[in-house]
């Protein structure tokens, strides 16, 4: 259970390990969390993170930096959870496979989204055909794979173009 001297401890902790931040304890949507926030002098890439406890923001803030972490389910499912980075992500990060990832999640009661699950087949198409973007041009869009922009493809109908580049428009050398 924390306290006002326990979160002074953690905050003086937090601050000696990762002299770039600044941290401070807030509610974020009504849960007490452990904020950490790149001061203006350091790397413009340094991430906003916020963790309910404060070794996990810890873990996070030295995974981010490079530094190595010891592989703990809170750290993983605080990443997955609360940074919302992908499996993929995440098993990069502290440089495990997906399989371990969903390991740690599954230990953490953590249930893994399932990309796309609420997708819109018909704008996918739409977008396809339509905006004349390309397999992987609506992958990114849509956050799935190139393999289920096929699939969805071909679910709807529609007829899928010739790889490569497009071809030139008639009367340019």
């Amino acid at each position: 259970m924390h306290g006002p001297d326990t979160d002074d401890n953690d905050l003086a902790a937090l601050r000696e390990a990762f002299p770039g931040y600044r941290f401070r304890r807030r509610f974020v949507r009504g849960v007490p969390c452990y904020l950490a926030e790149a001061r203006p002098a350091a790397a413009c890439d340094a991430p906003l993170a916020a963790a309910r406890d404060p070794a996990v923001l810890a873990d996070m803030l030295a995974a981010a930096a490079g530094r190595p972490v010891r592989l703990r389910a809170a750290a993983v499912a605080a990443s997955y959870r609360d940074r919302q980075l992908t499996l993929k992500q995440c098993a990069a990060m502290f440089g495990v496979s997906r399989t371990t990832i969903m390991k740690f999640l599954a230990a953490e009661g953590v249930a893994v989204r399932r990309p796309g699950r609420d997708l819109d087949e018909r704008a996918v198409a739409a977008a396809y055909r339509d905006e004349r973007l390309s397999l992987h041009q609506c992958a990114v869009r849509f956050g799935i794979s190139e393999r289920r922009v096929a699939a969805v493809l071909d679910r709807q109908g529609v007829p899928r173009r010739p790889v490569g580049r497009p071809p030139r428009p008639a009367g340019r050398p």
